[in-house]
């Protein structure tokens, strides 16, 4: 058992990261937060301080930019990058008046159709910002002020599907449950079949998936059905966009990383601390308890594999 607590760990990360907004540098998502939660899911609780002292030294943090005027038609403000600031104003606001589980079903719907914005970042870190409040007794400003962000980032990057994701699914809270488990372990299949040669893209056919699970958890079951099929219509476009390769007869190349289980992969991703493989391995673990699946220790041994080569 550690010294430093759950709580302890991501609220001191949040603090040293306060000062930083939505990016690094110009455009790729600050995935600081996200991966220091994720860490101390992972049991990693004492390494989060060492951790964030690399993680702070090698990236380019933007600050969050300034509030310029409120939002008072947000149907009109979303997706506008310009407006981040006055977006996380907005859900300060809101969360300052109202809980916030209250505040994350009144804006779900509102921001699902764009949640594929940012390669699902804004989706993502809303997710982690709302498991950080669920598993804590007593959650602290710091965790309201992350989920502000993470609705924030969400909102402003919000970038509606390509195509329609048609159909409706007649699905109930449970089978949309399984449905996110089929849709986990088939992408963590493809992934680990595609050996992407840039690693990232494809990671978050996996995580994001992973991530809409948390967020569904807290919604009404009427909501459930709608958030899977946005999700796997995302998963479609981004696998194809970035080059995926279908796994045939659910056959995985070589069995890679059959020998190594969840807790060395788990400590190969602290040793890399590379944001995406904290993230791939907490997923996949994650979702492989839920239901096992050789798939998911497939796809996270591949990802830490190519992210260390890069």
């Amino acid at each position: 058992m550690g010294s430093v607590s759950y709580a302890d760990a991501v609220n001191n990360a949040l603090d040293r990261l306060r000062g930083t907004g939505f990016y690094l540098g110009e455009f790729f998502a600050n995935h600081g937060p996200m991966a220091a939660e994720a860490l101390a899911t992972l049991g990693y609780c004492d390494e989060v301080s060492g951790w964030l002292d690399a993680n702070i030294r090698h990236r380019d943090y933007r600050p969050l930019p300034d509030p310029t005027q409120p939002i008072t038609d947000w149907h009109v403000a979303l997706g506008d990058r310009d407006r981040g600031g006055d977006w996380v104003e907005l859900f300060r606001r809101e969360l300052a008046e109202a809980p916030w589980r209250e505040v994350v079903r009144t804006w779900f719907p509102r921001l699902l159709p764009g949640c594929a914005g940012s390669l699902t970042h804004g989706l993502i870190r809303t997710a982690h910002a709302v498991r950080s409040l669920r598993d804590v007794d007593h959650h602290g400003e710091l965790q309201i002020d992350e989920l502000a962000r993470g609705l924030g980032f969400w909102a402003t990057v919000f970038t509606p599907l390509e195509t329609e994701s048609g159909g409706s699914l007649a699905f109930d809270a449970a089978a949309v449950d399984r449905e996110l488990s089929e849709l986990t372990a088939e992408y963590a299949g493809h992934y680990a079949a595609t050996m992407p040669s840039f690693p990232i893209p494809l990671i978050h056919t996996i995580t994001a998936p992973a991530a809409m699970r948390i967020l569904l958890a807290e919604l009404p079951a009427e909501l459930h059905p709608a958030g899977f099929r946005i999700i796997a219509k995302i998963n479609r476009e981004l696998f194809a966009r970035f080059g995926g390769k279908l796994a045939t007869g659910g056959r995985l190349p070589g069995n890679p990383g059959t020998d190594r289980g969840f807790t060395t992969l788990a400590a190969e991703a602290v040793d890399i601390g590379d944001e995406h493989a904290i993230k791939i391995c907490e997923a996949t673990m994650r979702e492989n308890a839920l239901r096992p699946d050789p798939r998911y220790r497939a796809a996270a041994s591949v990802a830490l594999d190519l992210i260390r080569r890069r």
